[in-house]
């Protein structure tokens, strides 16, 4: 198996990604009490990463053998991701992700390691995007 499977990036979305967003999301809840939403947004998005791409990591590699049904609905057997929850990430989640990292008072580190999470997100939901069109 070559390390550098698609599927193996899901990896970076359940370790990285997904804890990253519920990191950033307790910085809302602490320093804007108005923008709740916005804190369960982050808090909601960064738990279905885990678990979705944790999922599908488990699937595409063999080590389920059918998707979970709760899963099922939102899997594309063949690509992974369904187009339009690459749509909802580009123009939903990302837009989103981007206001955090522009108006909530993080930590420069945690600023810097969202911004590169953000840039690569983007890149890949788009490149997928317009490659399975």
């Amino acid at each position: 198996m070559n390390i550098l499977n698609h599927y193996n990036f899901r990896l970076i979305d359940v370790f990285i990604s997904g804890p990253l967003q519920i990191f950033i999301s307790s910085y809302i809840s602490r320093t804007h009490k108005s923008l709740f939403l916005l804190h369960y947004f982050m808090l909601f998005t960064g738990i279905l990463n885990i678990l979705y791409n944790g999922h599908n990591f488990l699937l595409f590699n063999s080590n389920i053998k059918t998707p979970l049904p709760l899963i099922k609905p939102f899997i594309n057997l063949k690509y992974g991701k369904h187009q339009l929850h690459r749509l909802y990430n580009l123009i939903i989640m990302y837009p989103v992700f981007i206001f955090v990292l522009l108006h909530i008072d993080i930590p420069i580190h945690i600023k810097v390691l969202f911004l590169i999470n953000i840039i690569i997100g983007i890149i890949y939901n788009l490149y997928y995007f317009i490659i399975y069109r």
